[in-house]
């Protein structure tokens, strides 16, 4: 009598566990990434050894680039909005309510009050392209310290972080100090980049 043979069966790979993991790991990465913030100037951070974080909330930062221009921006639009008010109602500059929405989006700003409404009228990709010529810093019209007044006021717990270029001038950059000084700001970081130590 003949042997039955059996037939081998192939082993199945469910492919159903597998799609599921895939998209968690979309989702979480779309949930957690962070996406760069539009800079209205290109920054060279010098470096340092400080091992000190700045804070990630709660945050206004005054960038210098590298031509001496000056730019303030603040992490949380609330805050942005609230900023805005102060500085039209001192300034005597005003905003409609849809150029106060579109200044809440923008992450850093750095241009004279009375051209920024024109700024806030165009559309968001011309908004990027638009060159911003840095924010008055002169003894005659120091805009700036409205701007850093503003942002105290808006959020009493905020910290002040200074980005400064590597290649800005050091009189720029005491400039900014002595205008925090004035407002009584005398805690704040510097920004910089980890220096990399070289061969030993």
């Amino acid at each position: 009598m003949p042997k039955l043979r059996t037939i081998k069966k192939l082993p199945k790979l469910d492919m159903n566990p597998m799609v599921d993991m895939a998209f968690l790991l979309v989702c979480f990465f779309m949930m957690t990434t962070t996406f760069k913030e539009d800079m209205p100037a290109e920054i060279s951070i010098p470096f340092s050894k400080a091992q000190l974080k700045v804070p990630s909330k709660n945050l206004c930062t005054i960038t210098i680039d590298k031509d001496g221009k000056m730019y303030v921006g603040l992490d949380n639009k609330f805050d942005r909005k609230q900023m805005l008010g102060y500085v039209s109602r001192t300034a005597g500059v005003n905003f409609t309510a849809d150029q106060a929405a579109r200044f809440s989006l923008l992450s850093s700003f750095g241009l004279p009050l009375e051209e920024l409404p024109a700024l806030l009228d165009l559309e968001k990709l011309d908004r990027r392209a638009f060159e911003q010529t840095g924010i008055p810093v002169d003894k005659d019209e120091n805009e700036l310290r409205y701007w850093l007044m503003g942002a105290r006021l808006a959020n009493p717990q905020l910290r002040f972080a200074i980005n400064g270029d590597a290649n800005a001038q050091v009189a720029e950059v005491k400039r900014v100090f002595d205008i925090l000084q004035d407002l009584n700001i005398t805690r704040f970081n510097l920004i910089t980049d980890t220096e990399k130590d070289g061969p030993s």
